[in-house]
Parts: structure tokens; C-alpha cells; sequence
């Protein structure tokens, strides 16, 4: 009776059989709600190892993360900061070591009793018998890193009761531990990338006010500087909000072009016969049009996607001659304007409808800058979040000088649909109505609010039901709230939960779950 008192004292609970389950239950669904809760994979991995110390009593708890052959430190409970830097081990090497070689786990009852227990951190001390358990992370059949814990003189049956709930967590946890892994393979490729994009980029490349260093974008001002310097026409393309009026105008502050003159003209506004009259002039009355005016200089057509064939074929002509004629007349002009023409279509979809014209589309596209999306250089949003704090805060005269934590967290989270304009228009906002100066998470528009950014998510708490179905609840409640968060866009809530779409899907099926009864949701 003595012994079960001290093993229930040593995980937390009462000691009976129901009274563990309930235990290890209450534990699960701790970190299933962190999980849900946390965006940040680091500081959900130490809530993980602080809930186990918190619930099981465990004196001590590492999460490891593999870099190639070597075991590193990501995420610990009890360590000092130069105890977790001594926690390094190479595959195979020492406990750790082999349960990442072998993906098998193990239990060692007595670390002073085991040879190959190594104590690198140097952390345990010999005045206690002290156990440690340690199982494998996966993802996709490889080990991509190791959950441990240790245990102060436990019985056998605590032991066998913690590897069980060890193993579950690790699954649990396997895709934040994933993230982290995928972000350090990114990182390093990113770091290799960047060394010699450094030696390639002139500072005179970035143009003025350019925000962004993703490799994407430093490919996009290369194309901008090689247009800057020429005279060929150019397309630029993106989708709606992406900077393509920036690009535009950083083509026409190059040098070259500078002193230029500059007519703009925006196509999706007007009809056929008035872009006609504005572009090339009007015999009656006779007025210069567009090409007249910017004569050495350049036009900007917004939106030529949406012009009709035969005006296509009039600006085709001037295209590969630089010919035209006024609007309702018959003689030949020349111009030597530049045209510069953007549009955020399907000029691919639409030139197979016939809608545009192949030899057009063709000539159109001869020089094509393409600017990326936002959700494609998420890397860039703190940046640009912080520049338009700065412009904002500074022209409505407010003391708004930063961004919180997990205002900053929610702004890379979303998907940005209407790219850096919505971002921008988003700052503002939260400049405006911010009461401190710091922008906060409840500062964001409501787009941006999810249950998870405002911590109300709610998940079942009953208690004595089967184990399995507990979990798989909380799986069913996890998914189907980001689900609705995301309406019901699995590809979306794929990217919130860091797993695979694959995974998702398989999970949505299993759990009988129809993503598409969440569509309205979001509407």
C-alpha cells in the first residue's frame, strides 16, 4: 500500500486505475487545447514539458530535434541555458542517440546503472534513483528527433503507464516538432541562398523604398532593374494588391527614365472606344492622345487584359512598329513611348476563350515581370507590417511604435488575399483605433480573428469515456474548428495545423467530417 501511495504521488494521481486514466486523459487534452492554442512551435513545445512536470510530476523533459547526424536541445523543462547547449549527441550515441538511430523506445530504470546513459546536459544528480524514457519523433517513417523525460524512483507499472503516454504525446506532437525541423532545412537552404544573392545584388538594384528579401523578390528587382535600364515594352503580373503599380513606378525612377514623361491610363474603368480616344488621340475633335504626350517617355496601361480585340489590334500594331492612328482618323503617327501594361487576369484562360488574341498575348508577353503574392514571401510581412506602422503612425500623428507578439504571430498567419494593399490598409486600421503604443491582437480587423488567436476555443472536458474516443474527439474538435475558421478551405486549415494536406484528408475522412458544411462560416 506504501509503494502504490508513493506511485500515485509520483504521477499526480490517487493511485487507483480509473483515477490514472483519468489522469493521462486530463493530460492529453492539456496539450491537445495548447496545441489548438500556441501558433509558436517552440513555446508549445515547452507548455508540452511544462504541462508533464505540472500533471505528472517529472523532474525533467527534452524535446530533441535532429540536424543531419547530429541531436540537438530544441525545447526542454528543468535544464539551465548551458546545461541544454552540453545537449548534443550524434546518432546512435549514448540513449538518445540510439533511440534516433533505431526509431525504438526505451525505458532505463536506473540511469546510474546504465553504460550508455551519458548525462551530457551534466544535470542528474546521483543522490536519487532517477529512470529516463525516450522515444522517437517521426514524420514520414524517418526520426526526425526524440521526446524524453526522467522519472524519480518509480515503480514498474509507472513506467510501463509513461512510455504509453510518452509514445501518444510524441505523435501528438510530431507535427509541431515537423515545423521545426522543415524551418531549420529551410533556413539553412535560405542562408546558402542568401550568401550568394548577396554577392549578386547591387545596392542600387533594390528600388527606392523596395520592402523584401525573399529570393523571389531580389529575382523580381533584377527584372525591374534590367527594364529600367532598356526600352523594351513590358507586362507586369500579379495578382490584385501585389505591388504592381510599384513596380511600375520604380521602372520609371530609374535613371533612364526619370525625367521621362509618365501618362497613366487605367483600362478596367473605361470602355473600348474611350481607352481608343484617350491612348492614341481623337481626330474628331482633334486632341493628342496618350502616346502623343509621353512621346520619348512612358505609358502605364492598367488592366490590358480586359481590352477588346480590336483594340488589341490596334495596339499590337504599335507594339511592333510604333505606328498608330488618332481615334476616327486615318493618318499614320509614330511615337517612340514606352508601354508598360499590367494586368492581374488569366491572359492564358482568356486566350484560349479566344477573349484575347494569341499574336497579341505573345508580343504582350516578350518581357514579363511577374511579382509574387504575399502568402508567398511570408518572410517579408513583418517588415512591411513595421514600415506602414512607421508612414501610418507618422501621418495621423500618433505614438504607435510597435507591433505585439501575437499581433505580429496573426498577421504572418493569414493568407492575404488582396496581398501588401490589404496589409497596408490592415496597419492603418489598427493604427487608428490602437489605444497604446503597441498594436495589439485585438487592434486587427476581424478577418484576422480566429478562436485560436483569441484563445476561445472550446473543447470537451467529459470524463470516464473510452480512451480512444477521448482523443479522437479532440481530433474531431480541433480539426472541425479550423475548418470553420478557414471555411471550410482544407488546403488553408492544412497550413494553420502544419500537416499535410494528405494527412488532413485522411483524418477529415476518418472522422466523417464534410468541410464543405463550413463554407458559409466564413462569409
Amino acid at each position: 500500500m506504501a509503494r502504490a501511495r508513493e506511485d500515485a504521488e509520483a504521477s499526480g494521481g490517487s493511485g487507483s486505475g480509473g483515477s490514472e486514466k483519468g489522469l493521462v486523459v486530463s493530460v492529453l487534452h492539456d496539450i491537445s487545447r495548447a496545441a489548438v492554442r500556441m501558433k509558436d512551435v517552440s513555446v508549445l513545445l515547452g507548455e508540452v514539458l511544462d504541462i508533464l512536470s505540472r500533471r505528472m510530476s517529472l523532474s525533467r523533459g527534452t524535446v530533441t530535434l535532429r540536424n543531419g547526424d547530429i541531436l540537438t536541445i530544441c525545447a526542454s523543462h528543468g535544464l539551465s541555458d548551458e546545461e541544454r547547449k552540453r545537449g548534443v549527441y550524434r546518432m546512435g550515441e549514448g540513449v538518445t542517440g540510439d533511440v534516433a538511430a533505431r526509431g525504438v523506445s526505451r525505458v532505463v530504470p536506473d540511469i546510474s546503472a546504465s553504460p550508455d546513459f551519458l548525462n551530457r546536459t551534466m544535470s542528474r544528480s546521483p543522490s536519487a534513483k532517477t529512470a529516463f524514457l525516450c522515444v522517437p519523433i517521426f514524420n514520414r517513417g524517418n526520426v526526425i528527433g526524440t521526446l524524453s523525460i526522467d522519472r524519480i524512483n518509480p515503480s514498474e507499472n509507472v513506467l510501463k503507464r509513461d512510455l504509453k503516454l510518452l509514445e501518444t504525446i510524441a505523435n501528438i506532437i510530431t507535427d509541431a516538432v515537423t515545423v521545426l525541423f522543415l524551418e531549420r532545412e529551410e533556413t539553412e537552404k535560405l542562408n546558402s541562398e542568401n550568401r550568394e544573392l548577396r554577392k549578386k545584388i547591387d545596392l542600387q538594384l533594390r528600388p527606392k523604398n523596395a520592402i523584401g528579401n525573399t529570393a523571389a523578390m531580389i529575382k523580381t528587382y533584377e527584372l525591374i532593374a534590367k527594364a529600367g535600364e532598356g526600352t523594351a515594352h513590358v507586362l507586369i503580373r500579379g495578382e490584385v494588391g501585389a505591388g504592381k503599380d510599384f513596380a511600375m513606378r520604380a521602372i520609371a525612377n530609374c535613371a533612364r527614365w526619370r525625367d521621362k514623361p509618365l501618362e497613366i491610363l487605367d483600362c478596367s474603368t473605361m470602355r473600348d472606344s474611350l481607352i481608343d480616344a484617350e491612348l492614341f488621340g481623337s481626330e474628331n475633335p482633334r486632341r493628342a492622345g496618350l502616346l502623343e504626350r509621353a512621346d520619348g517617355g512612358i505609358v502605364y496601361l492598367d488592366s490590358i487584359g480586359l481590352i477588346g480585340k480590336p483594340l488589341q489590334i490596334k495596339l499590337l500594331k504599335y507594339l511592333a512598329s510604333g505606328e498608330f492612328s488618332r481615334f476616327g482618323g486615318s493618318d499614320v503617327l509614330k511615337s517612340s513611348a514606352r508601354i508598360i501594361a499590367s494586368t492581374s487576369g488569366d491572359l492564358e484562360g482568356r486566350m484560349r476563350d479566344g477573349i484575347i488574341r494569341p499574336d497579341f498575348y505573345y508580343q504582350m508577353s516578350i518581357f514579363t515581370i511577374f511579382i509574387p503574392p504575399l502568402r508567398q514571401r511570408r518572410r517579408d510581412i513583418p517588415a512591411l507590417a513595421k514600415f506602414f506602422l512607421q508612414k501610418h503612425a507618422r501621418l495621423r500623428e500618433k505614438k504607435v511604435t510597435s507591433i505585439s507578439a501575437g499581433a505580429m504571430n496573426m498577421l504572418c498567419a493569414y493568407h492575404w488575399p488582396s496581398n501588401v494593399r490589404e496589409l497596408e490598409n490592415c496597419i492603418e486600421r489598427a493604427v487608428i483605433i490602437a489605444a497604446g503604443q503597441s498594436v495589439v491582437e485585438s487592434d486587427l480587423p476581424p478577418s484576422l480573428q480566429t478562436p485560436q488567436s483569441t484563445n476561445t476555443s472550446k473543447l470537451k472536458t467529459e470524463k470516464n469515456i473510452d480512451f480512444s474516443k477521448m482523443v479522437a474527439e479532440f481530433e474531431r474538435e480541433i480539426i472541425v474548428e479550423v475548418l470553420a475558421s478557414n471555411g471550410g478551405n482544407a488546403s488553408a486549415a492544412a497550413r494553420q495545423l502544419s500537416v499535410s494536406r494528405r494527412i488532413l484528408n485522411y483524418k477529415i475522412k476518418q472522422l466523417s467530417i464534410a468541410p464543405k458544411t463550413f463554407k458559409a462560416l466564413k462569409k
